[in-house]
């Protein structure tokens, strides 16, 4: 009867320095505690090796070895990982594990590009051949803006919609633009965990991309604005997906977790979803100094340069970050 309060009361302990340990780690254990720890789990992996020997109820014998999994994995976790700074830290994660976790969805990330770009251009074929149609695509008080914007551009000069801010405002404007992707970003991540709200999410901006640019085609200007969407919009729509994607891959962890509990399931998973969705801030902030800068201001050779070059180092990144 002893033995077994004393069992109980270093079994007790120990669980207690376990939840301790959760978020903080071994740091959040005071030196006292820190002594008594691998104590503890010798202890533990005694009497989980004893009870399993003697044909105890499997109750008790997975509770005593769900102890010392979790101190073995408390006490080992960072036994072989190199000590690292945080910009080392940072530079891994955008660098290496990000690509990484975006090939592992490849097929995930291949269907919602598809989606995406297909329908836009559907609609830009639909209202090349029929303008009436922009009507029903997009807000009709958006196409009747940009109609007339058009009607007022003077003969030969290039349509710019409206980026015709000057320089001095591009500061201001930038930042806003950022904060205002960064709300967008967030959005398509929530809507990656409704799964038909981010599919309504895609088709609402593809429309928008096909539709806008193919309304400004009827005026023969199609190249102009296109050269200042996709001087900007080469990574922030990508960065866009990316936030849904990071979304979708949660949804499925617990719509199919497989051979895990659902709750382990979308442990496993959060860590792909983090580092998909962690190279966004950067293509978003990247996106905003040249939609600011960039897009409105330069001429088109350079937009277009613009575009291509962020579009090929997305495409870079993704293929061949991260390869070992």
């Amino acid at each position: 009867m002893v033995t077994e309060r004393r069992e109980l009361r270093e079994l007790a302990r120990l669980r207690t320095l376990l939840g301790r340990a959760r978020t903080g780690g071994v740091r959040a254990l005071d030196e006292e505690e820190l002594r008594a720890l691998p104590a503890l789990y010798r202890f533990a992996s005694g009497l989980h090796a004893r009870l399993e020997a003697q044909g105890t109820e499997p109750g008790t014998l997975e509770a005593t070895g769900d102890l010392v999994r979790r101190t073995h994995a408390l006490l080992y976790r960072d036994l072989e990982r190199a000590p690292r700074s945080w910009l080392r830290g940072v530079f891994e994660l955008l660098w290496v594990e990000a690509p990484q976790a975006l090939r592992a969805e490849w097929k995930l990330l291949a269907l919602t590009l598809v989606f995406f770009y297909g329908l836009a251009v559907l609609a830009y074929a639909a209202v090349s051949h029929n303008l009436e149609l922009a009507f029903s695509l997009l807000d009709p008080q958006v196409v009747a803006g940009q109609i007339e914007q058009l009607r007022n551009t003077p003969a030969g000069e290039p349509f710019q919609g409206n980026f015709t801010f000057g320089l001095g405002e591009s500061p201001q404007v930038a930042g806003w633009i950022l904060a205002h992707n960064m709300g967008v970003a967030l959005l398509f991540f929530a809507s990656g965990l409704v799964t038909p709200f981010f599919v309504y999410m895609l088709a609402t901006n593809a429309l928008m991309v096909g539709t806008y640019t193919a309304v400004a085609a009827h005026w023969d200007q199609g190249a102009a604005i296109s050269s200042i969407l996709w001087c900007h919009g080469a990574i922030e729509l990508q960065a866009l997906v990316l936030a849904g994607l990071s979304g979708l891959v949660l949804v499925r962890a617990w719509i199919a977790p497989g051979p895990w509990s659902r709750t382990h399931a979308m442990k496993l998973e959060s860590r792909r979803a983090l580092r998909i969705l962690a190279p966004v801030l950067p293509m978003l902030f990247v996106a905003g100094l040249i939609e600011g800068f960039i897009s409105p201001h330069a001429p088109t050779a350079v937009r277009l340069t613009v575009a291509v070059a962020t579009g090929a180092a997305f495409v870079g990144w993704a293929v061949f970050a991260g390869r070992r």
